[in-house]
């Protein structure tokens, strides 16, 4: 019988950026609010657990883990948000990767399979959004089914999908899922605007404003979640978006597509 070995180990600009040992250092840092207790556990040395740190910081969009000095007791270190979604997200992976290496181990009898089962699992998706949710709530029509998911913060996606395409995926309440959405196709707007048609209306704070000559990116903070928009930049200037502002993550039902882990 074949077995396959697997890990996870996530790479930005082809540096080292998160893999088992840095989620078990901030799996420590996180129950010790301590690095040197975290440092130590790891048989690590002080400045190695840092060096890490601060690659992770630098390397990620936003804060991993923060320190804070002075007070009584001294100072503190601990995770932030983002930080705790990484690890989540991480060991999901992990165990997703888990249970399909198990099931290839037993079903995998050639090279031939092998390959072809690496170029289904190569394949990318363009769009730029895919944010991890759990249903809420179904509804079905005739034709359609609406599903509502929930997100980090509490917030609602609506996704409006073929009864067919719900009934393949078996979707039900509670299920985790991942809705993708092309950045082209999320709007931003103020929160004052009104006679928007779009159900999906997030809101959130923006994070990160990159400006062309013609079209502009924007990401949008809810929670955990991140979502990124493209708009002109015509319209960067005539709402006077900017980081730290807040504003609506318009999206149309119709324009979320739904995969199941």
């Amino acid at each position: 019988m074949k077995r396959l070995n697997t890990e996870i180990f996530l790479n930005i600009e082809d540096r080292g950026y998160l893999g088992k040992g840095r989620i078990k250092l901030l799996e420590l840092i996180d129950k010790y609010g301590s690095i040197s207790r975290a440092a130590k556990e790891l048989k690590m040395s002080y400045k190695t657990a840092w060096d890490n740190i601060d690659a992770l910081n630098n390397l990620s969009p936003y804060p991993v883990v923060v320190s804070k000095s002075g007070g009584k007791g001294g100072g503190k270190t601990y995770l932030t948000e983002y930080g705790k979604s990484l690890i989540k997200q991480y060991r999901t992976l992990e165990s997703i990767l888990t249970k399909v290496s198990q099931e290839l181990s037993l079903k995998l009898d050639s090279t031939e399979e092998l390959l072809n089962l690496y170029r289904r699992l190569s394949m990318k998706i363009s769009a730029r959004n895919h944010i991890t949710a759990r249903i809420s709530d179904i509804k079905r029509d005739q034709v359609n089914a609406q599903v509502t998911a929930e997100l980090s913060d509490g917030q609602k996606l609506r996704s409006v999908i073929t009864k067919e395409s719900l009934d393949q995926l078996e979707l039900k309440e509670g299920d985790e899922i991942f809705m993708i959405i092309k950045a082209s196709d999320v709007l931003v707007a103020l929160p004052e605007e009104l006679g928007i048609s779009a159900e999906n209306r997030i809101k959130g704070k923006i994070t990160r404003v990159v400006k062309g000559d013609v079209n502009s990116e924007v990401k949008i903070s809810a929670g955990s979640t991140v979502i990124t928009g493209i708009v002109t930049s015509e319209s960067i200037d005539r709402l006077d978006l900017k980081e730290g502002k807040e504003v609506l993550a318009v999206i149309k039902a119709s324009d979320i597509i739904i995969g199941k882990f």
